[in-house]
Formats: structure tokens, sequence, C-alpha cells
């Protein structure tokens, strides 16, 4: 590619980075790239001064979720960015053009790389700030929660820095729709759906016991913004013999207290390591993913490249992603009914289920893997700064 070393990619937190970025270190797109999570030079090993690793933030962030639990992290998070932006401040590369992840750490940045003339792309994992406080304080009214301080104390961060960038990048129509409702300009939106390991995730032998049971999987941190109360209402309504609800992701406080009613329903796995999800994707027969907001959910595309129909809601970015009724459902957000509707139909018809998920696969494989997503990533960097790249 041309343009070498131009780009500057901050990222604080994980958000995929991994899967992408050393494509374009390898390909010399990057000039410095600037995270938070502690993984060695095997990231770049091509180029191992590319890495700032400012991982003292993330770490710093998890001793205080175990040692004080989720509230008081989150009321810390706000002066660990800070500092992790600092961080990023004192070790500063200039670069034509800057990616940096919009998730209240990145102001100060943006600041001085405007001062200095770069391109300024912010990249979106979430709905606008105002959209996305809007539809938790709902959740948080409809489940009896207490106010989402923590949502909303980090809006103002966010909307400086949406006022701050030149161009924004998104991964899914719905995040697309959501900028637009709240006056982002059509014409600075880049959509650039996220790409799977294709390696790793792929339909194996699915070979399951003749009677194994018909078993529904949601893979998710739980918490009012990922919707799991509709799928476990959907659920409870259902009744299913031979068949079990498998959860898998930590659960906050609030959603440990709200999910008592739904004891004996379900079986809840707190985490399991991503090189390890992809035997739990072939041993189940449905994956549902009921966010109430979620800017794309690559675990969808997870579960379709290993064999599995998914459902999900219209406020799901991994939605794009769905053939309707051939790869899985797309249903509108807080609907149980809907949900059950769809498990029914596939516990009921299980030729359907096979021929959903084996066409799921095979959509998975028609969607770029992450290399693919990193070209695209490169040249929508040219177009940006007024010339193409070639690969």
């Amino acid at each position: 590619m041309r343009h070498r070393g131009w780009v500057n990619l901050g990222v604080c937190g994980r958000f995929h980075f991994h899967n992408y970025a050393p494509y374009l270190a390898e390909w010399e797109v990057l000039n410095r790239f600037y995270y938070s999570h502690r993984i060695g030079p095997q990231l770049f090993p091509t180029r191992p001064g590319v890495g700032v690793n400012l991982w003292g933030k993330e770490y710093l962030m998890r001793a205080s979720a175990r040692l004080f639990g989720e509230a008081p992290t989150q009321r810390l998070l706000p002066s660990l960015h800070d500092w992790w932006e600092a961080g990023v401040l004192r070790s500063w590369t200039p670069a034509p053009l800057w990616h940096l992840l919009l998730h209240g750490t990145a102001r100060r940045i943006l600041r001085r790389g405007k001062a200095e003339g770069s391109v300024l792309l912010g990249e979106a994992v979430n709905a606008h700030p105002r959209a996305l406080a809007a539809l938790l304080q709902e959740e948080e009214d409809r489940l009896g929660f207490a106010s989402g301080d923590k949502v909303r104390s980090g809006n103002e961060r966010l909307l400086e820095e949406l006022e701050s960038v030149d161009h924004l990048l998104i991964a899914s129509r719905w995040l697309k729709r959501s900028f637009l409702q709240n006056g982002f300009p059509e014409e600075r939106i880049h959509l650039l759906p996220y790409g799977v390991n294709l390696a790793r995730f792929t339909p194996g032998s699915r070979e399951r016991p003749v009677r194994a049971p018909f078993r529904v999987l949601c893979v998710a941190h739980i918490s009012p913004r990922k919707g799991h109360i509709d799928l476990l209402e959907a659920w409870r309504l259902l009744g299913l013999p031979d068949a079990e609800l498998l959860l898998i992701g930590t659960m906050s406080e609030p959603m440990r207290r709200a999910l008592r009613r739904y004891e004996g329903q379900y079986k809840h796995i707190p985490f399991i390591a991503n090189g390890e999800l992809p035997c739990y994707y072939r041993s189940a027969s449905v994956f549902v993913l009921p966010s109430i907001e979620d800017g794309f959910g690559v675990v969808c595309l997870e579960a379709m490249a290993c064999g599995l129909p998914v459902i999900v809601t219209e406020n799901t970015g991994a939605a794009d992603m769905i053939v309707p009724k051939s790869t899985g459902f797309v249903v509108p957000i807080r609907s149980p009914e809907r949900i059950g509707e769809a498990l029914e139909s596939l516990y009921r018809d299980r030729t359907l289920l096979a021929r959903m998920g084996e066409e799921a696969a095979r959509e998975a494989k028609r969607a770029f893997g992450w290399e693919n997503y990193a070209r695209l990533l490169g040249e929508a960097y040219g177009r940006l700064m007024g010339g193409a790249t070639q690969g």
C-alpha cells in the first residue's frame, strides 16, 4: 500500500483491534498504535516498534472491579481514561491521519491532532450518545433499576469527541441511523462492517448426539443493554421439553437480582476464552442476541460461521448480515413473543434448523474475514487523505 506509516491508531480498550491492527502494521500503514491491553510483542512480530502499550489503565480497572465492585469502578473510569490519554500525549508522534476509538478517551488527543492539521477519523462502537442514553434509561425504568448515571456521565465526553472528528467510522446501518437522527452529516459517515476469524470459527463436524437437547446459546455481558430479560421471558413462556438455555458472560449485580425470578430456567457460565468458544457454538442449536442496543455484535458472525442460525434485534448491528428466514431472524427490541415464535419454529422443524444453520455458515464465509477488513480500512484511510491506496 502507498502512504506507508502515515496513520496513528488509538484504542483504549480491546474492541477487536487485535484482529486487524497486525495487518496494518505488516503493510506499514501504521505509524503508531496506542493501546491499553498488556499484549506482548507478538502482536506486531514484524514491526515491534509500532506499538505503544499503555496497559496500566486496563489492569487498574480490573483490579478495582475485583476489589470494590462494578459501581465504584464505573465512577473511577473517567480518571482512568484521562490517565491513559495523558500517556498518549506524553509519547506523542505526529501523523497525517489519526484513527481513534470514541470512548471518552480522546478529547485532548483530537484537539492536538486538529492543531497539527491531521485528518481525524473517529470510530463509534455504540449508538449516538443521546440515543444510547435514552434507550438505557427506558430499559432501567422497565427493570426497576436505579438511574444509570454512569452511562449519562460519559455523554459530554463523547459529544465533545464527535464535535472534533472530521469523519466517523461505523460498523452497521443501525449505528448510521442513530447518528443521522441526531444530526451527524451523512457525507462524513463511513460504513465498514466488522469481520470474523474464519480460521477459528468453523462448523466443524457439527455431529451432535441423536437425542441431544435443543440448546439455545447467548454470549454477551449480562447487563440491561443486552436484553437478556426478553430472551428469558420468551424461554419461560415457551416451556419447551428437552431444551436448555445457556448464557455465557459476566453478570452485573443488578442483573443478578433481576434474574432471580428465572432461576432454574437457564445455565450460566461467567467466562469462556474466545479460543474455546467454537466448541460451545457447535454444541448449540441456535444463537440469540436480544440486545436493546448493540453497535454490531461480532459474536453473531462467530455463531453463523460455526453453523448456527441467529436471532437478533433490529438494534443489533449484525442484523445487516442476516438474511431473514434463511440464516436467522430479526425481531424488534423488547419482544419476547417474537423471540419465542422464532425459537419455536426452529424447535418444531429440525429440517429448517439444519438448513438455516448450513446457510448461515455459507453466508459467514461470503462475509469477509479480518484481513479483508484491514485491507478495506486501509483503502478508506487513503480516500480520506485524498488518494486511493493500492494493494
